[in-house]
């Protein structure tokens, strides 16, 4: 089954999104590559700790479909709708900018709504404890405090 709707061209990102592979998205790297998130308190980067984000985060997902795209000169924007963690519906816009090489240089993932995108960071974040530092996402816990 395919994760972009009729308008949207099967590329590496959304190929490496479909396969849940590490080794999918960091062949989409550039080796300096920059991840932004709404999930994450800052940006992370090179390609072998963003694929490694990426090949998580994708597992996370039960379904992602890429519904429009657009370029406009090195830049793609891709809309998407998703469910994770049992049936929690996000939604969101990522923004790809490539090299030369057509290599992803910057990655920007802007999920909506905050409360569902909260709990997406929390959860993201247990699965990347060791990866990154546990205060890189929102933790219910800390903010109760």
């Amino acid at each position: 089954m395919s994760n972009t709707a009729p308008d949207v061209s099967q590329a590496d990102w959304t190929r490496a999104f479909d396969a849940q592979s590490e080794t999918a998205f960091g062949e989409a790297f550039a080796p300096d590559v920059v991840l932004e998130a709404a999930l994450l308190a800052r940006p992370v980067r090179g390609r072998e700790q963003v694929a490694r984000i990426m090949g998580t985060m994708s597992a996370i997902y039960e379904s992602l479909v890429f519904t429009h795209q657009t370029t406009n000169g090195p830049r793609t924007y891709l809309e998407w709708s998703a469910l994770a963690m049992g049936g929690l519906q996000l939604k969101g816009v990522t923004v790809l900018a490539r090299d030369e090489q057509g290599l992803i240089t910057n990655v920007a993932i802007h999920h909506r709504f905050l409360k569902e995108s909260l709990k997406l960071s929390e959860h993201a974040g247990q699965q990347l404890l060791g990866v990154l530092a546990p205060d890189d996402f929102y933790d219910s816990a800390a903010r109760a405090r």
